[in-house]
């Protein structure tokens, strides 16, 4: 019996086993067939020959085979894995030039593409219903073939959905990176709550980079279809077309609204500087004509003057000097210190208002136009903030358990961050303090060693020009650091959503690049010689450095201060501009020479070509963004002190738009085209410096100037200012000096800057009632002078509305007719409906 048994269940264990094995393999075999997961480290590290893929590549991710470790792999597998599922395409290629380098294709179907673009909310352009409206046709020598496109022209036949101005059939290429970032941002790379986004794969140097493609080369082609970035570069990003309009839609087409508003705001900010550079010129050559004006009586007084100044300084070698040695200086300042150029200030304070109004209607027409209207600002939780913050509570909202910082400790990390930007704030005060001690030792060294008489009759000229450049060093500087510093800030800040983020590291950024550019020029306007009350005063000369010292010339300081302005408006700007035009080319030859293995093989396909291109980092706009609000508050702030500076900004900016187009269209990847519906933090600080810059420009008038202090003379004492120039002055008693000065024997009194008693009154030093009087009138000009623009901007403000009455109609009438092509459509599938209904009522019957 046993015997028997035994051969009969022997078999039926086999089969089994036969069929577990069949069903393990055939499942495996399905996994692997419908799923491309690499699921070895071999599979993602083949080798050979890269194919051009049957399908467009809409996305790329790299890596270094020779970086990654076993577990970066898994990361890897997992994270490809996760796009496949979500419906995405993907292939792996190598580097031809460097089989250490891998890439990982990503093609992304429409449909997958639509249905992202719901989720994420993106608002596409095809899908735009808003009254299209077109930018002003420029004048025939501005226009190109993208402005002004000539249908008889063999190139529209090339590019004929780009030049026809059309709205896109279809979903653009920059929006298929927009969406496919936004997934990749969010998919999955492990088992763990956190463990999403390709930025904390590329953090951690699982991944090289993920970016989107150019649409191909950039060097113009004779024959075959023009892809879009050739156009841009060649009627563009080229020098020879400074004078030409921007292609703006095709611009922002190509690299989305973030790009594209920049570009719109230094184009809209060059042409409003075109009536002020004009303004400003002419206010300058009627100064240069009238320059007879300077050689009257206020000028006499200083040219034929026997009057004594007392030495600047305490030292030995500081000598007392004629008043007359300030002859040429009190020449030139009437090119800055006289009544057109006070008008000029008037009118650069109305026309930063009127630009600030006009460029929000700009950028409301600019919102319409490229559909960002209904943009839904994201306050999702950043990934950062979830793993930083040991904090959790129960969600009022959703009811379940989420981040959380107490109020305590958001007073804290804010107390920290303001406490470091002001310390920063102080070290780069304490740098420019240096400088002015640095001019203050030029100016002694100079008067006692020079032996040229143009340098020794110049002295103050001479040293202000070396301590701007010094200065602008200074700020080069500190340029390297506060980038860092404000991130680092921002990171320990921690801020709850990424929109917070961003614009608490914007105003930290323009925080420390205010202190680090404004503060010299703050300095020499409204503190210089503000300190100093008379040579007898000990204190003055060994407090703080001896600062309390630091005199202008008797003429005024509104020359030293235009010196400044113009050393750094040429210097620093064109020194950045040229640093952005080489630097990104230097990079990508070191690019090429470090990542290029096979010298003798060339590059040809587009992904690989990006690739040798310079990275796009996350704040890439940052830099230009700072670089043009801070020649702006240059412009605004102090345009008294020399009236051609919107000028020199002009000319500069003309250059600096083409090089920052030549560095998107060539030297760098494309960027991910971020939807954003306007300028965002930059606006608010656009209004916080024009509106500063209202105030500097009346302070600068009442203070800096001699304007208000001539006026209130001429009304008080006499009308052709005979001794006006002596009223600016005060006697002091060389007897009373701490230290014995050399100089002539026969001196008993020298003379400073000030209205103060003389040594023979009861009250001698002491400021008198013309000072007090003086300073009243001049605080009643400051606030005269806000109250105006301010009455003025408020009626500007009113007269322009953001978006134009006719266009408002436009919009009106098209949102109507959609929603009647929509109710039409409804009312025929209802009765469509209703048709079949009857018929298969009349069937049944």
């Amino acid at each position: 019996m046993l015997i028997s048994v035994g051969p009969v269940r022997k078999p039926k264990i086999v089969y089994v086993w036969v069929l577990k094995l069949f069903i393990w393999f055939y499942y495996r075999s399905a996994l692997d067939k419908n799923s491309s997961k690499p699921n070895r480290r071999k599979e993602l590290n083949k080798q050979g020959k890269v194919t051009e893929p049957e399908k467009s590549v809409d996305f790329v991710l790299v890596y270094e085979k020779s970086a990654v470790t076993d577990d970066a792999y898994t990361k890897i597998e997992t994270f490809i894995f996760n796009l496949e599922q979500k419906g995405f395409q993907l292939k792996s290629s190598v580097f031809t030039v460097n089989d250490d380098i891998n890439f990982i294709k990503i093609h992304a179907p429409d449909n997958v593409l639509l249905n992202f673009a719901e989720i994420f909310n993106i608002q596409l352009s095809f899908q735009n219903v808003d009254y299209k409206v077109y930018p002003t046709r420029p004048y025939e020598f501005m226009g190109t073939e993208l402005t002004l496109p000539d249908i008889y022209s063999p190139n529209y036949a090339r590019a004929r959905a780009t030049l026809s101005g059309a709205t896109p059939a279809a979903i653009t290429n920059a929006e298929k990176g927009l969406i496919i970032h936004k997934v990749l941002s969010k998919n999955p790379y492990g088992d763990q709550r956190h463990e999403y986004g390709i930025e904390k794969l590329i953090n951690k140097k699982i991944f090289d980079s993920a970016f989107p493609l150019h649409d191909g080369p950039h060097e113009w082609t004779q024959e075959g279809p023009l892809n879009d970035r050739q156009l841009l570069t060649k009627y563009w990003s080229s020098l020879k077309c400074w004078y030409k309009q921007q292609p703006l839609d095709l611009i922002e087409k190509y690299y989305g609204p973030e790009t594209s508003f920049y570009f719109a705001w230094l184009g809209f900010y060059n042409r409003m500087l075109i009536p002020a550079s004009a303004a400003g010129f002419a206010f300058f050559l009627l100064g240069i004509v009238s320059f007879h004006q300077a050689f009257t009586l206020r000028s006499k007084e200083v040219c034929e003057s026997d009057l004594i100044l007392c030495p600047r300084c305490i030292v030995e070698h500081c000598k007392y000097e004629l008043l007359k040695s300030s002859c040429l200086h009190s020449h030139l300042i009437y090119l800055f210190d006289n009544p057109l150029v006070i008008t000029f200030a008037a009118l650069m304070s109305i026309w930063s208002t009127v630009f600030l109004e006009l460029w929000r209607r700009e950028e409301a027409m600019l919102q319409i136009r490229w559909n960002l209207r209904h943009i839904e600002t994201d306050c999702s939780l950043r990934p950062e903030y979830e793993e930083k913050t040991p904090y959790r509570r129960i969600s009022p909202i959703t009811g379940t358990l989420e981040p959380y910082t107490p109020k305590k400790i958001l007073c804290y990390r804010y107390a920290i961050t303001s406490s470091a930007i002001l310390l920063l704030g102080l070290l780069m005060a304490l740098g420019i303090f240096g400088v002015m001690v640095y001019v203050k030792s030029m100016s002694v060294f100079l008067t006692r060693s020079s032996s040229s008489t143009i340098i020794t009759t110049n002295v103050g000229l001479v040293a202000s020009a070396s301590g701007s450049i010094m200065s602008v060093c200074f700020i080069l500087l500190f340029e390297l650091l506060y980038g860092k510093i404000a991130m680092w800030l921002t990171n320990k800040e921690n801020p709850r959503t990424q929109v917070d983020f961003d614009n608490s590291y914007t105003y930290k950024s323009y925080a420390i690049a205010f202190v680090n550019n404004y503060c010299v020029i703050f300095y020499i306007a409204f503190m210089k010689a503000r300190f100093y009350t008379y040579p007898g005063d000990h204190e003055l000369w060994t407090s703080v450095g001896g600062i309390g010292s630091d005199l202008c010339d008797p003429a005024g300081c509104i020359i030293e201060l235009g010196i400044q302005l113009v050393i750094i408006l040429l210097a620093k700007n064109l020194l950045m501009t040229a640093k952005q035009y080489i630097r990104p080319q230097v990079l990508i030859w070191i690019n090429r020479f470090r990542k290029k293995k096979d010298k003798s093989v060339d590059i040809t396909l587009q992904w690989e070509c990006d690739y040798m291109l310079n990275a796009v980092v996350k704040y890439h706009m940052m830099g230009e963004y700072m670089q043009m609000i801070i020649q702006y508050g240059f412009v605004t702030f102090f345009v008294a002190a020399f009236p051609p500076a919107p000028l020199l900004a002009l000319f500069n900016n003309l250059i600096e738009l083409r090089v920052d187009a030549f560095k998107m269209t060539q030297a760098y990847r494309r960027p991910v085209a971020f939807k954003v519906p306007n300028l965002a933090a930059w606006n608010g600080i656009l209004q916080g410096v024009t509106y500063i810059g209202v105030a500097t420009n009346a302070f600068v008038i009442a203070f800096t100037s001699e304007f208000v202090q001539r006026a209130v003379y001429k009304h008080t004492v006499t009308n052709d200012l005979q001794g006006y120039v002596n009223s600016t002055l005060s006697a002091f008693n060389v007897s009373e000096y701490p230290l014995t000065y050399e100089g002539p024997t026969n001196i008993s009194v020298c003379y400073y800057p000030g209205k103060r008693y003389p040594p023979d009154h009861t009250e001698k030093y002491e400021l008198t009632d013309d000072h007090w009087y003086n300073l009243t009138i001049k605080f009643l000009t400051v606030v005269i002078f806000e109250h105006l623009v301010m009455l003025v901007t408020g009626v500007i403000a009113y007269i322009i509305p953001d978006i134009p009455f006719s266009v408002k109609e436009h919009i009106n009438y098209q949102r109507d007719q959609y929603k009647e092509v929509k109710l039409k459509a409804l009312q025929n599938t209802y009765l469509r409906q209703q048709d079949k209904k009857k018929t298969d009522i009349f069937v049944e019957m």
